[in-house]
């Protein structure tokens, strides 16, 4: 029983996970989209997997990393700040690699997605506008009277996340087979 609650990802599992992750970080860059015909699938063959690989209890696995992956960032999806297929992407990790593996590839996406975030805003020109409007407001929040920044002159950059998830899955992947990024913390 602790093997199926190990942060431990076979083989079959990581090669699925690879898969199931490139294919979503290629048509979210490609045409903006993570497809909900790679997504469910996924879903449904972690489920599966689990059950096969832990017998009845591997539903729990399952489940219980489906819920890690897809509820935190379906906050994030209601509150306009995620795509829905990221959340669906997140949910099939999880369900597939267990809730230890879908905890770090989620905090580790956030972490490579602010990274994009920033590297996107530097190539366009507006990293320290954003940074000095975000500041602004961080500030106006403590003192009152301050004011609202200023609205960012331009359109919305927006961030293709499936990228972000996509080199998370691997680092984690990475993580779980060498310790390297857990030993650090």
């Amino acid at each position: 029983m602790g093997e199926l609650f190990s942060g431990t990802v076979g083989p079959v599992p990581a090669a699925i996970l690879l898969a199931v992750a490139l294919t979503c970080a290629v048509t979210d860059l490609w045409k903006g989209k993570i497809y909900n015909a790679v997504t469910y699938p996924a879903m449904v063959l972690g489920v599966v997997l689990a059950i096969v690989q832990h017998g009845g209890p591997g539903i729990f696995y399952a489940l219980g990393g489906f819920a890690v992956g897809f509820f935190p960032s379906f906050v994030l999806f209601a509150l306009g700040g995620m795509g829905g297929g990221d959340v669906k992407l997140l949910g099939a990790i999880g369900a597939i690699a267990g809730a230890v593996a879908a905890t770090e590839t989620l905090i580790l996406a956030f972490v490579f997605g602010g990274i994009f975030a920033l590297g996107k805003l530097a190539w366009h020109g507006r990293l320290f506008a954003t940074l000095g409007r975000t500041l602004h407001a961080i500030v106006g929040y403590a003192v009152p009277g301050l004011g609202r920044p200023a609205a960012a002159p331009e359109g919305r950059l927006e961030v293709r996340f499936g990228v972000a998830i996509c080199v998370a899955l691997v680092a984690t992947l990475w993580d779980l087979r060498s310790g390297a990024i857990s030993s650090l913390l």
